[in-house]
């Protein structure tokens, strides 16, 4: 393909080297040999094709509206949707600044989350024992969050014990892969049951 008769659309989603990761997430998009991705858990080719997809679903909804009442239409383009997406929401997004502290125990995670959040005037709403809130469920998934903004930006503090956190990996690393994470609630349970 000759680069001067090269499309957007093939600049992003296009495969220069044919290694099966679209140009705009290959590290290295003109070298077969290192596939690597510049996130492995998003993809912005992918979040191009959904807000399309969605500009899709949008035309079918606003065209018979606006035939109807002898209107106009317009959806909105996928690099303007992207950009409000970000800009509507002044910290960024919500957890863009991360916080994480581990202690062996629950019990001393939930103490330095207590404190954490009083020091933070962190508000009740904004704080999540995921203990609690997820027990019942088929997600394995156990710590305590709070989130909270800090110097203008959304920032999520995480407090959770070694081992939980090991299996908190694992699963979004299958999350990520499979979406599913239910094979990982046995081992929670367990770790549950002696104070993880």
């Amino acid at each position: 393909m000759q680069i001067k008769s090269m499309t957007n659309r093939q600049y992003i989603h296009g495969d220069y080297d044919k290694d099966g990761v679209a140009n705009i997430d290959d590290k290295r998009p003109f070298d077969k040999k290192k596939s690597g991705r510049v996130n492995p858990e998003v993809s912005l080719s992918a979040t191009f094709r959904y807000v399309e997809n969605k500009r899709r679903m949008a035309k079918k909804i606003a065209k018979p509206v606006a035939k109807r009442y002898g209107m106009k239409y317009r959806i909105k383009d996928t690099y303007s949707a992207i950009n409000k997406a970000v800009r509507l929401s002044p910290g960024v997004t919500s957890d863009f600044i991360g916080l994480r502290a581990e202690t062996m125990k629950r019990s001393q995670a939930k103490k330095k989350w207590a404190s954490f959040n009083k020091k933070q005037k962190v508000p009740k709403r904004e704080q999540d024992n995921k203990y609690k809130t997820l027990a019942g469920t088929n997600n394995p998934y156990r710590a305590f969050h709070s989130n909270l903004t800090l110097g203008g930006f959304g920032a999520e503090a995480q407090f959770r014990t070694k081992k939980h956190g090991k299996l908190n990996d694992e699963m979004h690393t299958e999350y990520k892969k499979t979406g599913n994470t239910k094979k990982f609630l046995p081992r929670s349970k367990k770790l549950i049951k002696l104070g993880f």
